[in-house]
């Protein structure tokens, strides 16, 4: 009986999962994903200052209101094409990992690979995005109209995208991380109460998968700023991932590699949260609206037939009884002698 619950459980789990994929359209799925991350990055923005200006290198620890607004403007009309794109390709990927691993033991490599290609699509604009947001944040340009000239000129277009495998480094894995943390916390839950997680519960779960991958990522995300917080007239200190790794370690210390882990976690624990939730409630709040307007449309179809030789409407939903019963009584009284 617990085996049959188990499996119902986890059917209904993976129908609901599945219906964000193929019961939405391409539009909506754009829809969802840019309004889901264009929210939560613009919401957490403030933490999001904190956590910059402590891992960069030099910056005064000032911490008036307005220092709390640096970089808001490409944080927020970039934030919506990047969650954009990311969902479409997360949702995509998800698709063709089901054709290519439909065994339920590559579940977790699904969610996994599926989280990893989402962002590494969503790269393309996140990453201009960090560049000009986080110099802006660590003091280096007063704001977006100085620092997108400034770069273009001095940097060209590959300025914009400098630090770009520290921050995919960072991104992807962060990413694949808490997509599949959320998900198998989602089936832990399943398995333990036997039921879906309502829209709080799931917000948590997401939650709690973004503070596992926060934490694991943190050093990789302290490299990356360093390499893009670096100004251009300074003699060049980080070059790569790994020496900008390792000279942090020997310079500074291993804690040093943690820097800004607690700002960190307060920014992509909610990020996380509010992402993954928000995009799933959209998406079955849309996916609700298409079911309503086809049960209407089915409704007002099914009771616009008529019984032949008989003039009362009947629905589709009691149709087949009722005309078994009225054939049979007005057959044995042969007032309807040509039924069919």
């Amino acid at each position: 009986m617990k085996k049959r619950n188990s499996k119902k459980l986890q059917s209904k789990t993976a129908a609901v999962e599945g219906n964000i994929s193929y019961e939405l359209n391409f539009q909506e799925k754009l829809l969802s994903g840019a309004i889901a991350r264009g929210v939560a990055q613009t919401f957490l923005h403030p933490v999001d200052v904190v956590r910059t200006r402590l891992q960069a290198k030099g910056v005064k620890r000032n911490w008036s209101p307005v220092v709390f607004t640096k970089g808001v403007i490409p944080q927020i009309v970039l934030a919506v094409p990047a969650g954009a794109i990311q969902f479409l390709s997360y949702e995509f990927c998800k698709e063709r990992l089901q054709t290519l691993l439909p065994s339920v033991k590559f579940q977790a490599l699904r969610d996994l690979l599926a989280g990893a290609g989402g962002a590494l699509a969503a790269s393309v604009i996140r990453v201009p995005q960090e560049v000009l947001k986080q110099r802006i944040q660590a003091d280096i340009y007063p704001n977006v109209i100085v620092a997108l000239p400034t770069v273009l000129r001095e940097e060209g277009v590959r300025g914009l995208y400098k630090g770009y495998f520290a921050t995919i480094s960072r991104d992807v894995p962060w990413n694949a991380l808490s997509f599949l943390f959320h998900a198998q916390l989602k089936r832990l839950f399943g398995r333990l109460t036997k039921r879906l997680p309502t829209n709080r519960e799931n917000l948590f779960l997401a939650g709690a998968g973004g503070t596992l991958a926060a934490v694991i990522m943190t050093p990789v995300d302290v490299v990356k700023t360093r390499l893009m917080t670096q100004r251009v007239s300074d003699t060049l200190q980080y070059k790569g991932i790994f020496p900008t790794l390792q000279r942090i370690f020997t310079e500074e210390g291993p804690p040093a590699l943690f820097k800004g882990v607690i700002p960190r976690v307060m920014f992509l624990a909610p990020l996380a949260a509010i992402t993954l939730s928000l995009y799933e409630g959209i998406s079955r709040y849309l996916i609700q609206r298409k079911q309503q307007a086809r049960t209407t449309s089915y409704s007002n179809f099914s009771a616009s037939i008529d019984i032949p030789c008989f003039t009362s409407v009947y629905s589709l939903e009691s149709g087949i009884k009722r005309h078994y019963d009225l054939r049979k009584r007005y057959l044995n009284r042969r007032i309807c002698k040509s039924w069919y």
